[in-house]
C-alpha cells in the first residue's frame, strides 16, 4: 500500500477553511505538510479549521489568512506574508469559488462577473502572487466544475468561468513547466456533499435528489469532499511528478 508523505512540504489553499477546501487543507496536513489557508469572512469557522489542521500535524505551525482575493494588494502583502513565514511554497490549491446561477438574459452585469472577478481575477491575482515563492517541482492543482466543460442551464456565468480557468491552467502548465518543473493540473469535482460523514454508509436515508444522482453516476454513489481532497492530495505529491497541463473529473462516472 502507498502512503503519501508530504513532510517537509508546505503550500496554500485558498477558500480553505470550509466545505472542500477545508477538507483539502485537513488532508494535506494529515499527510504532514504545513498548510496556510485563505478564507473570506467566518473567523469562527477560520480559528476550527486552524485547531483541526493542528491536530491533524502537530511537526509544523499552520495559517490561516482572511484575504480577498479579489483584491490585489491584500493578495500581494498576505501571500508574501506566507512565503516569508514557510521559506517558499511546494503547492498551491485554488479553491476559492463564487456562482451566480439564473438564466443569461435575465441576468445584469454584476450577477455575471462576480464568477470572473473570483474565480479567474482572483485566481489570477493569487498566482501572480505566488509564483516568485514556488520552489522546485512546486504544483499548482485549480478546483473546477463540471459546469466549465459542459453547458448547464442556468450557470452560464459560472461555467464560463470554470472554462477560463480550464485555459489558464493549461497555460501556465506550459509556461511554468520549463522554469522550475512547475506541474499545473485542474481537479473538477461533480456534485460533492461537503459533510463530515460519509452519506454512502446511509443510502436509505438520501433525499431523491440524491438519489437521483447516484443513480446517474456509474459508480452509484455520491461524491464527497474526501474524494476531491485525496485526489489533490495525489497532485500535490511525487506520484504526480510527470503530471502537468491535465483536467481529471471527479465525479464517479457521472455522465
Amino acid at each position: 500500500m502507498i502512503s503519501i508523505n508530504l513532510s517537509g512540504k508546505c503550500g496554500l489553499v485558498t477558500g480553505g477553511t470550509r466545505g472542500i477546501g477545508r477538507r483539502i487543507s485537513l488532508t494535506l496536513a494529515s499527510a504532514g505538510a504545513r498548510v496556510a489557508a485563505f478564507y473570506r469572512g467566518d473567523n469562527n469557522q477560520a480559528e476550527a479549521t486552524l485547531r483541526e489542521i493542528g491536530s491533524a500535524n502537530t511537526h509544523g505551525q499552520h495559517l490561516v489568512y482572511q484575504a480577498d482575493i479579489t483584491n490585489r494588494d491584500v493578495v500581494n502583502d498576505t501571500v508574501v506574508r506566507v512565503g516569508e513565514r514557510f521559506g517558499g511554497l511546494d503547492f498551491l490549491v485554488l479553491n476559492a469559488a463564487s456562482g451566480a446561477g439564473g438564466s443569461m438574459v435575465d441576468m445584469d452585469a454584476d450577477g455575471w462577473m462576480k464568477p470572473f472577478d473570483v474565480n479567474v481575477h482572483g485566481a489570477f491575482n493569487v498566482v501572480k502572487a505566488a509564483a516568485p515563492y514556488l520552489n522546485d517541482g512546486a504544483s499548482i492543482v485549480f478546483i473546477s466544475s463540471g459546469a466549465g466543460h459542459d453547458p448547464m442551464s442556468g450557470l452560464s456565468s459560472y461555467g464560463a468561468s470554470k472554462a477560463a480557468v480550464n485555459h489558464m491552467a493549461a497555460v501556465l502548465a506550459q509556461e511554468l513547466g520549463p522554469q522550475k518543473h512547475i506541474r499545473v493540473n485542474v481537479v473538477s469535482p461533480g456534485h460533492t456533499y461537503k459533510g463530515d460523514d460519509d452519506p454512502n454508509f446511509n443510502p436509505e436515508v438520501w433525499s431523491q435528489s440524491q438519489r437521483e444522482i447516484a443513480s446517474t453516476t456509474a459508480l452509484r454513489r455520491l461524491g464527497t469532499s474526501v474524494d476531491v481532497a485525496n485526489t489533490v492530495l495525489f497532485f500535490c505529491s511525487d506520484l504526480s511528478s510527470f503530471v502537468t497541463g491535465q483536467f481529471l473529473r471527479v465525479n464517479g462516472g457521472r455522465l
